[in-house]
């Protein structure tokens, strides 16, 4: 299985993921830089005007997607007024 890693930055600094995650492809790995996304956006980064995002790369160092904690905000948003059969679709 494929090693993928999570590389938190703002442009100026990056703090590396020294171990890594196993997943089974990129649209897992995407999904895991969505959670992280999520858990950032509940921390102080939240307040920050830093544009924040989670660069993925895979066990050679190679981009394979980067996600921004703000998009983290909207991924899984729910709009306030629906069908009850919006949801499915």
């Amino acid at each position: 299985m494929p090693r993928y890693f999570f590389h938190v930055t703002d442009e100026r600094r990056v703090y590396r993921d020294p171990t890594g995650s196993e997943l089974p492809d990129h649209g897992a790995a995407r999904r895991h830089a969505l959670k992280d996304a999520r858990a950032l956006l509940e921390s102080w980064m939240a307040r920050s005007r830093v544009p924040w995002r989670i660069d993925v790369a895979d066990e050679s160092a190679r981009p394979v997607l980067s996600v921004r904690v703000a998009e983290a905000a909207v991924s899984e948003a729910v709009p306030l007024f629906h069908e009850p059969d919006d949801r499915a679709a």
